[in-house]
C-alpha cells in the first residue's frame, strides 16, 4: 500500500519552527513524511531529524522515500510509540542532547483513513473493526465492541467522544452483539444510527463521527499517550526551543493547552502553598 498523507498545517508549522541549518529536530508523528521532508530540507548537511511512528507502514514508506537522508546520517527512524520519546532519543542521541524543535501532530493520516484493514474510516464498505495503529498495540475495536459491559462502552463514548447519546448506543450494540458478533464499520454504523434519534441526527455530521473517535483514543491509548509525551517533549527542547502541536478536536486541545498553561509557570511549588519556597526547597520535598 502506497503511503500518502499531506500535513494540513505544513506552511505553518514551518513557519513557525523556522528551521536552520544545522539545527536537530524530533518529529514525533512521521505519517507520509511530510514535516520530516520539509524540516530536512533546511537543515543543510549538518542537521539532523529523528522521526517516530507507530504505524510500521509510515517507517517503511520514509525508509524509501528519504533514504538519501537516512544514508547520510540525517535522518533516523524509530518504530515507537511516542509517549516513549525519552528513551527512544536516548538510541539515537547522546544523554544530554536537546533539540530546536519537536513536532506533534495528532489524529488520523490519509493513508490510515483508506486503509480498509484498519477500519477508521465509517465511510468504508465492509472495513474491518481494527482502529489499531500498530507498534505492539494488541487492543482492538471489535474486541471493545463485543467484550466491554455497557457500562464501560458508554463511558469511552461520553468521554472519549462527548456523544450525548453514548448509554442509548452502548445499550444497542450490546443487544445487537447477543445476537450476531459486530466485525465490520456497516454493522457499527448502522446500529449507531438506529440508536440515535432522526431528529438529533446532525446533517452535517455523521453520526457515527463520535463513536469512531472514542473507539480509536480507547484502542491506542491515545489521550495518555499524550499526556506522557508533552512533559518529556518540553524537557528535550534547548533554550528558545519550539514544541509544535496540531490538534483536532477538544479532547487533545484541552490537554495540550493546560499543559502548556502548567508549563509556563515559573514557580514550582504546588498550588496548596500559600508562597513560593524556591526551586531547592521544592525539589527537595516533591
Amino acid at each position: 500500500m502506497e503511503y500518502k498523507h499531506l500535513p494540513v498545517m505544513l506552511k505553518e508549522v514551518m513557519e513557525y519552527l523556522n528551521p536552520e541549518p544545522g539545527n536537530n529536530y524530533i518529529d514525533c508523528t512521521l505519517g507520509g513524511g511530510g514535516y520530516s521532508k520539509a524540516i530536512l530540507g533546511r537543515l543543510g548537511n549538518e542537521g539532523k531529524v529523528l522521526a517516530i511512528d507507530l504505524d510500521n507502514l509510515a517507517i517503511a514508506n520514509a525508509a524509501l522515500t528519504l533514504k538519501l537522508s537516512i544514508a547520510n546520517h540525517q535522518l533516523y527512524l524509530a518504530h515507537a510509540n511516542f509517549k516513549n520519546l525519552s528513551v527512544i532519543v536516548k538510541k539515537y542521541f547522546t544523554a544530554d542532547a536537546r533539540f530546536d524543535g519537536i513536532v506533534l501532530d495528532l489524529g488520523l493520516s490519509s493513508a490510515q483513513l483508506e486503509d480498509r484493514a484498519r477500519g477508521f474510516s465509517f465511510n468504508l464498505t465492509g472495513a474491518q473493526l481494527n482502529m489499531n495503529f500498530g507498534g505492539g498495540i494488541t487492543e482492538t475495536a471489535e474486541n471493545i465492541i463485543n467484550s466491554w459491559d455497557i457500562k464501560e462502552l458508554a463511558k469511552i463514548f461520553r468521554d472519549y467522544g462527548e456523544e450525548k447519546f453514548a448509554y442509548k448506543i452502548a445499550l444497542a450494540i450490546a443487544a445487537e452483539r447477543r445476537i450476531k458478533r459486530i466485525i465490520t464499520t456497516d454493522q457499527l454504523v448502522k446500529i449507531i444510527a438506529g440508536a440515535i434519534p432522526k431528529r438529533f441526527q446532525d446533517k452535517k455530521t455523521h453520526p457515527a463521527t463520535k463513536i469512531f473517535q472514542s473507539l480509536r483514543l480507547a484502542v491506542n491509548q491515545e489521550l495518555d499517550n499524550l499526556r506522557g509525551a508533552l512533559p518529556q517533549a518540553v524537557s528535550l527542547l534547548k533554550p528558545g526551543g519550539k514544541l509544535a502541536v496540531i490538534s483536532y478536536h477538544s479532547l487533545e486541545d484541552r490537554i495540550v493547552k493546560q499543559y502548556f498553561r502548567q508549563a509556563a509557570r515559573d514557580c514550582l511549588c504546588p498550588p496548596i502553598m500559600p508562597i513560593c519556597s524556591g526551586e531547592d526547597i521544592v525539589k527537595k520535598y516533591l
